[in-house]
This record gives structure tokens, sequence and C-alpha cells, in this order.
């Protein structure tokens, strides 16, 4: 009977196995959900209600209602290790669950209209989920690709740094984040800036210098690394960009988490779990411990949430864009509702009293509530979910350790900027560019 009786034991522990790993990511939904839920109520609602940071009261049903959506996605997801993934799983743990947990918390409407818009996120947050898998299959490139990009990534990083430096040599310094905000000022108003200079250093920010980490970390080039560095570093001093100044450790967690890739959504949840109970319970509320909870809990989990409460609160019908927000499109129909101001400022200035104040937002704020109200976050749906369908097809011939870490800094801008911004300025285009290029090379390499 032995003989028999083990394969079946083996069949049985196989499926175990299989189920506990399907299990695995919402478990580590469900912790996280509570996770950012705690982290609300007990860091962010009572150190910055004066900033619109309510906790408005609500029913069991409705909170029950809002955890179920929230991790109703985790149905569609399937882990691989495809480039999209990261970004959906990016897109998942800091965009969908704080904005879900936001409208609940900050919204003042019935909950049987927040359940509609809540219900449109999570049917999108799924369709982004299904696309992001991609198919089967993926091909090594050659290093020799690598080197060739290099010839062209390195020297157009020296010339817009040094645009840079030229354009605000008179006030660069190194500051705290704390006074950052003076040095962004002095840099708007630098007499040398113009429109080209804006877009080279964005570039330089969100597509460059991303690259240069991105080959130093996980092909060990240090010189390439160094570089990379040294820019970030004078991108600080010279417009106080705090994303520059962080690409690197960002960049860095992403290696220690992306792995081969395949689970990383589950590795993303627990890790950032795991940060949020370490600065709640262990972090002190004083000294460089304040300032590690007001970045975590604040600008990174809390803000995209706040964003898309306080987008869907103040674009009415009335209000809407019709995506005349995007300028070719307002520079065919001319409605743009509000003059000179990016939507970023015109809730700055509704919340914050100030245009300096600017508020820009992820997709499904920019490009769904501000432009057509919550239907929007259908509309822009297939446009994100055909950018994420690109970026697996174009990268599919190269290394997807690489792609996700050069990836890193037009994540952040695909995080907090409409989708059009995150593209022409957050260097989305160029990156896709370089990507197909080098991976057409690659195959005519392979085939030759």
């Amino acid at each position: 009977m032995e003989p028999t009786g083990a394969p079946l034991q083996n069949r049985s522990k196989a499926r175990d196995r299989a189920m506990l790993r399907r299990l695995r990511p919402y478990c580590y939904a469900w912790a996280y959900i509570l996770a950012v839920h705690y982290g609300y109520v007990t860091y962010i609602h009572p150190t910055f209600e004066y900033a619109h940071y309510t906790y408005l009261p609500f029913s069991t049903a409705a909170l029950f209602s809002t955890y179920f959506l929230t991790s109703l996605p985790i149905v569609v997801y399937r882990s691989s290790a495809k480039p999209a993934q990261a970004a959906a799983a990016l897109i998942y743990a800091l965009s969908y669950v704080p904005i879900q947990l936001s409208l609940l918390f900050s919204v003042e409407r019935s909950y049987d209209k927040l359940f509609w818009v809540q219900a449109m996120l999570a049917s999108s947050m799924s369709v982004l989920f299904l696309v992001a898998k991609g198919k089967k299959g993926q091909r090594q490139p050659n290093s020799f690709q690598f080197r060739a990009m290099d010839r062209v990534v390195v020297p157009v990083a020296l010339v817009a740094v040094s645009l840079m430096v030229v354009v605000n040599q008179d006030h660069m310094r190194m500051l705290s984040f704390a006074d950052v905000y003076d040095l962004r000022f002095a840099a708007a108003a630098a007499s040398r800036r113009s429109g080209f200079s804006d877009y080279l250093t964005s570039w330089l920010i969100y597509c460059f210098i991303s690259y240069l980490f991105a080959r130093g970390l996980v092909h060990r080039k240090w010189s390439l690394l160094l570089l990379g560095f040294v820019c970030a570093v004078l991108v600080y001093m010279s417009e106080g960009h705090k994303s520059a100044i962080l690409l690197l450790p960002i960049t860095m967690g992403m290696l220690w988490l992306w792995g081969s890739g395949q689970y990383f959504l589950s590795r993303l949840l627990s890790a950032l779990t795991a940060l949020i109970a370490i600065v709640s319970f262990v972090i002190p509320d004083q000294g460089v411990g304040l300032w590690m909870k007001s970045i975590l809990l604040v600008r990174v989990v809390g803000s995209g949430g706040w964003l898309a409460s306080k987008y869907l609160e103040y674009f009415t019908p009335e209000r809407w864009t019709y995506y005349s927000h995007i300028r070719p499109i307002n520079a065919f129909m001319g409605k743009y509702p509000f003059g000179d101001l990016s939507l970023g400022q015109v809730i700055g200035l509704e919340y914050s009293g100030t245009i300096q104040a600017n508020h820009n937002a992820s997709f499904w704020a920019s490009d769904g509530f501000a432009a057509a109200g919550p239907v929007g976050v259908l509309i822009v749906t297939p446009v994100v979910a055909g950018l994420l369908y690109v970026m697996n097809r174009i990268m599919a011939n190269l290394d997807t350790r690489f792609v996700v870490l050069w990836m890193c800094g037009f994540f952040v801008a695909f995080l907090n900027v409409p989708l059009s911004t995150a593209l022409l300025s957050g260097g989305g285009l160029i990156i896709f560019a370089q990507a197909w290029l080098m991976s057409r090379k690659a195959i005519r390499l392979r085939n030759a």
C-alpha cells in the first residue's frame, strides 16, 4: 500500500502548497489594508487634520464593503515576472488601497454614492492586474546593447546636469527637507529658466538618473552609479526635488523586493506593512523619527488617497475638464476652465490657499475624477492598460530586473502626476523608445 499511498500524499501536499501560495496575496493585502487604516487613524488624521485629512464617521457595513472592494482585485492577480507587474503592484499598494480608504474616511457623501465610485476603481484595478501578468516566456539581451546605450545616456545626462547647474547656480545649496520649498521658489524664479531646461531636468530625474542607477546596481557599473548619485545630489541642490535624492534608496529597495519578479506584490505589501508597524510602534514622534513617519505615512502612503478624495470632491460636473487639462487636447478644444493654473495648482489654491502648493495627482484622480468624474475612471483604464501591455511587449527582450529598476523614476512620476505628464515630463516615452531600440538590436543580433 505504501507505494500507492505515497504519490497520493505527495499530490495532496502539492495541492496544499498551491492553495497556500494562492491565499498568500489575500493575507498580505488584508494586513496592509489594516496597517494603512491604523496609520491613518493614529498618525495621519490627528497630526494633519488641519490640512483636511479628516476622519468622518461611517457604518460598519460601509467599512466592511470598503475592505472587501479594496481586496477584490486580488482575485484576478496572478504572479509573473513581467515588467508591467511591477507597475500594477505599485499602483495597487501606493495608489489604489489609499484611495479606497480615503474615499470612505474623508469624502462627505452618502456611502450608497461612494460605493459605485469604489466599485469602478475595483474594476479598473482588476483590469490592470489582468493585463499586467502578460504571456509566458521572456528572453535575455546581449550586453552590447547596454554599452551602446551608455554612449547615448551618459553624454545626455552630463549636458542636462550642466545646463541645470548654469540655470540655478545663483541659489544652489544643500538644505534639509523642511527648508526645501525655499529652494524650489528660488529655482522657479531663476532668470535663465526656460521650458527646454525644465523638460531636460525632468528627464534627467525620472529617466537618465534611473538608467545610471539600474546599470550600476544590476550590472555592477560603479562609475555609472556614482555619476547617477552626483547628478541626483546636484538636482536636489539646484531645484529641491526630494524625489531625486530619494531615488537611489528607492531603486535599491526595488532591487531587493523584485528579486526574480515572482511574488513581487506579496513582498511589497509585506514590506510596507512591516514599515508601517515599525514607524507606528517603535519610532518616536520627534526628531528624525517624526520625519520618517511623515515620509512613509503621509508622503508615500497617505497623500495619494487624500488627493484623489479631494479631486473627487472639488471637480463637480460644472468643473470637469473633459481632458482639456492635456495640452494637445486643449489646443484643439480650447475649453480648459482654469486658465493658466494646472490641476494641482487648482487643488492647492482650494485646500492650501496658494498656487505654490501644486497638488498633482495620479491618473485616477486627474485623468479620471477631474476629467469626467467617477466615470472617468473607466475611461482612463483602457489607456493605462494599453500602456502596461506595451510595456511588456517592448521590454520582452530585455533583462526584467534591469528595466524595472530603470523605470523607478518613471514609476514615481506615474503614481503622482497625470498620465500625459508622466509620459512626457516623466520620461516615459523616452524610456519606451530606448527600450524599443535596444530590443530591436537584440533581436537582430540574436538572428544574425
